[in-house]
């Protein structure tokens, strides 16, 4: 096949979007990289970089008009969140070039608009609790405490930061004080297991590509333990998948990445706790799905953003037949702590190591309730053991991650 001759733009170059521009070199294009970090690492994937913040759209606008481009500019694509996704989705349609609209993409900016306008089209997420209040004897008002426990999280959140649960109305009365309460989310907790769908949105309909089980902490703000394939649920697919498209739908996404986490009652109700037009981190599109069923994520993303052909199907089959894998993730202890000295990880006689990364160092200091960037390191296991409880298993796997204690 004729590689295609032009130039593409990546938004942001930080370690995660490295498997985006080894995409786009493997196609043959010239690789503009935007980063406000003049050493980020993807740079060096990069023919030209601009140094600039990703969320300065207009800046990178006009840093673009002063490039020289022989060829024309034939995509732009992010593995980041947020406002670099926003910022993508303005260049493409100031290039006219294959992505979503701003205004589909600002609609994820903000948890409570999203998750507000899921209700109005009845997407099935956790319901809200609205802070109402009665008056007393004395004159003064109080709210009416609604049935605890309520998970709290910020409206505009991310990576799990600032998330907690009410238990006590004495939590709740303080929460309700005050203009604080309006920039959090406030809901009822679902019990129930959780899993992640990754999918690309073509032409309007939604694809999804993996099925995937999520495992947390069991206490706020539920840290990420564990990304396991394959799913045990993938005989929910087809109610996932609809409820998936119910979203794209609501927020009038055409084309590009797509992620939607959810919780699975006993009963099997699901509930969407997370959707977000992204490829999503966790290394589950760069290293989990590509070791455990052997597919390039993001060579069939590439394509579509270049505008070729895609056919994307649901990931089933392992390379290897009753086998399991998993990245798994060294969650420091409750309160605060220091990183302690990280020794080989332990293997049993089935297992293997496939991707293996550190965040902290040695002394370094955490505090566990700041969110998923103060896990100390990931570990991508892959086993042979057919039949094996899987819960079972990443406790294992964290037991002996956790064999030299983060020291408190």
């Amino acid at each position: 096949m004729k590689k295609p001759k032009g130039n593409f733009l990546s938004i942001g170059c930080g370690d995660h979007q490295i498997p985006l521009l080894s995409a786009a070199r493997e196609k043959g294009l010239r690789v503009i990289g935007v980063d406000r970090i003049s050493d980020a690492p993807g740079f060096s994937y990069c023919d030209i970089r601009i140094i600039e913040s990703t969320k300065e759209y207009r800046k990178i606008l006009l840093g673009l008009s002063k490039v020289l481009m022989i060829e024309p500019l034939m995509g732009v694509a992010t593995r980041s969140f947020g406002d670099a996704v926003y910022t993508t989705a303005y260049l493409a349609k100031k290039y006219k070039l294959v992505g979503n609209s701003p205004e589909s993409v600002s609609l994820y900016l903000s948890k409570k608009k999203i998750k507000s306008l899921l209700e109005e089209r009845q997407v099935p997420v956790p319901p809200a609790v609205a802070i109402k209040w009665e008056k007393r004897e004395s004159g003064r008002q109080k709210a009416v405490v609604p049935p605890l426990p309520v998970l709290v999280k910020p409206s505009n959140g991310s990576s799990k930061k600032g998330i907690r649960l009410i238990y006590t109305e004495k939590e709740f009365q303080q929460l309700s004080k005050g203009s604080v309460a309006e920039s959090l989310l406030i809901e009822e907790f679902i019990h129930g297991k959780e899993v992640t769908v990754l999918g690309m949105v073509i032409n309007s309909v939604f694809f999804p590509i993996s099925l995937t089980d999520k495992i947390t902490t069991k206490e706020p703000p539920f840290l990420e333990v564990a990304h396991i394939a394959p799913s045990q649920f993938f005989h929910m697919i087809g109610e996932l998948k609809m409820i998936c498209q119910a979203i794209v739908n609501a927020t009038g996404l055409t084309n590009g990445a797509f992620l939607a986490e959810f919780k699975i009652t006993d009963r099997g109700d699901c509930y969407v706790m997370e959707a977000a037009p992204e490829v999503g981190g966790e290394y589950i599109a760069d290293f989990l799905l590509k070791h455990h069923y052997f597919y390039n994520y993001f060579k069939d993303l590439m394509a579509l953003y270049l505008g070729e052909k895609v056919e994307p199907k649901l990931l089933t089959k392992s390379k290897e037949a009753g086998s399991i894998s998993a990245i798994v993730f060294q969650v420091p202890p409750i309160g605060k702590s220091t990183v302690p000295e990280l020794k080989p990880f332990p293997l049993g006689s089935l297992e293997s190591i496939f991707f293996e990364k550190t965040f902290h160092q040695m002394g370094e200091k955490l505090q566990f309730d700041l969110g998923n960037s103060q896990r100390i390191r990931a570990i991508g296991v892959h086993s042979k053991g057919e039949n094996q409880n899987r819960e079972a298993w990443i406790a294992s796997i964290q037991e002996r991650l956790q064999l030299e204690k983060a020291s408190v």
